[in-house]
């Protein structure tokens, strides 16, 4: 239930706390003075309904999704104050009605229970002669039933439009992270298994010229073009693996601990965790974080060496900070542009991924010295969605 709608719901509960309470300080008032069967049976529904209506939990609920309920009701309490007149405290049991019709019912049907109550309330007053038919009597409380439904009714108009704004903007995010999810998606198939894809299509189109011409060297082309076939096949699976990896039913650090346990159980490597309960909300946020962790991971289990590899998660000042580090080869940043040259884009990559959604990677390293991969993300991005 949302919040708004769970308001609402508290509000119908006091209001039968309310009834009730009066009806129990009303008993008081016949103390001196015996009841009468009509009296007695009003007190008896009165109280029942006001029970029911508290007990149930799903009372609130059901007098919003049936106005008629609520309309029986306010006939219930106009007939009482009718049968045993307005000269009676059972009368302040009125005020949880108007609280009931307020708070459940869209104006025009509040307006009309409202008109039942108020003139059922004046004709019992009128009719009961004497002193209660002083312009207090007669138009005090009448107004104050007004006010307070009138009140309730604003109260939930306001609860109401704000329910339909919030689910405007949780519309609006999700086509937005939905957005989000098919650009990233266009965007890696495009960065790696289309660009293999073209490559071979490239290699297996010159195929038949080197049959013709150069059979050994055909041999060598069709050999490229299954190790190019298999490449983009990797590369798929690596991506759905990731997709999998990925379940946003799943927090943040746990999914990253799965998938950090696993590559390290891959290749044989102790894997020590430091991590905090950091949660990424954002999609796009989460699965660029989670895919640069794992880059830099298989980095150090493919290239350094290394036999432990610590894994760290924490949150500084809102924003989300993640290092991995081994105690492998390391290696001389300057080599970097002479191993994109090569094809190998690791490090390209994952300062890319997180600068794309805001945040950014730093690398520490010394050839014999191990390998440090900072990764911060601003907590803006991490609470986006």
């Amino acid at each position: 239930m949302r919040q708004d709608a769970h308001e609402l719901s508290t509000l119908v509960r006091y209001a039968f706390v309310l009834r009730l309470v009066t009806i129990l300080a009303s008993l008081f008032a016949f103390s001196d003075r015996q009841l009468t069967v009509t009296t007695a049976v009003a007190i008896t529904v009165l109280l029942g309904v006001g029970l029911v209506g508290l007990i149930s939990a799903s009372a609130p609920a059901i007098l919003e999704s049936h106005p008629i309920l609520v309309a029986l009701d306010a006939a219930v309490m106009t007939a009482t104050m009718v049968a045993i007149g307005t000269d009676t405290p059972l009368v302040l049991v009125a005020l949880s009605t108007s609280v009931i019709i307020g708070v459940t019912l869209p104006p025009v049907s509040a307006g009309l229970a409202g008109l039942v109550l108020v003139t059922g309330y004046v004709t019992a007053t009128w009719a009961s002669g004497g002193d209660s038919r002083s312009f207090t009597t007669l138009f005090s409380f009448p107004f104050t039933l007004v006010c307070v439904m009138g009140l309730c009714e604003v109260y939930r108009m306001l609860a109401t439009r704000a329910r339909r704004s919030e689910q405007a903007l949780n519309h609006a995010l999700t086509s937005a992270a939905a957005s989000a999810e098919r650009a990233r998606l266009a965007r890696e198939l495009h960065d790696s298994t289309a660009k293999t894809l073209q490559g071979l299509s490239l290699s297996a189109s010159s195929l038949d010229v080197w049959i013709d011409r150069d059979p050994p060297r055909a041999a060598l082309v069709a050999h490229e073009i299954a190790e190019a076939a298999d490449d983009a096949v990797q590369q798929l699976r690596e991506l759905l693996s990731m997709l999998r990896q990925d379940d946003l039913a799943l927090p943040f650090h746990k999914a990253l601990c799965g998938m950090a346990a696993d590559l390290c159980r891959r290749y044989d490597v102790e894997l020590v965790t430091h991590i905090e309960p950091v949660d990424v909300s954002a999609p796009g946020a989460r699965y660029e974080l989670l895919a640069a962790a794992k880059e830099a991971l298989m980095n150090a289990l493919t290239h350094s060496g290394t036999t432990r590899i610590w894994l760290e998660l924490r949150q500084l000042h809102g924003d989300v900070h993640l290092e991995v580090r081994d105690i492998g080869t390391g290696f001389d940043p300057s080599v970097l542009p002479d191993r994109e040259r090569e094809g190998h884009f690791g490090v390209r990559g994952f300062s890319e991924r997180l600068a794309l959604v805001g945040g950014h990677a730093d690398v520490q390293t010394r050839a014999g010295e191990g390998t440090t991969v900072h990764f911060v993300l601003p907590g803006m991005v991490r609470s986006l969605a």
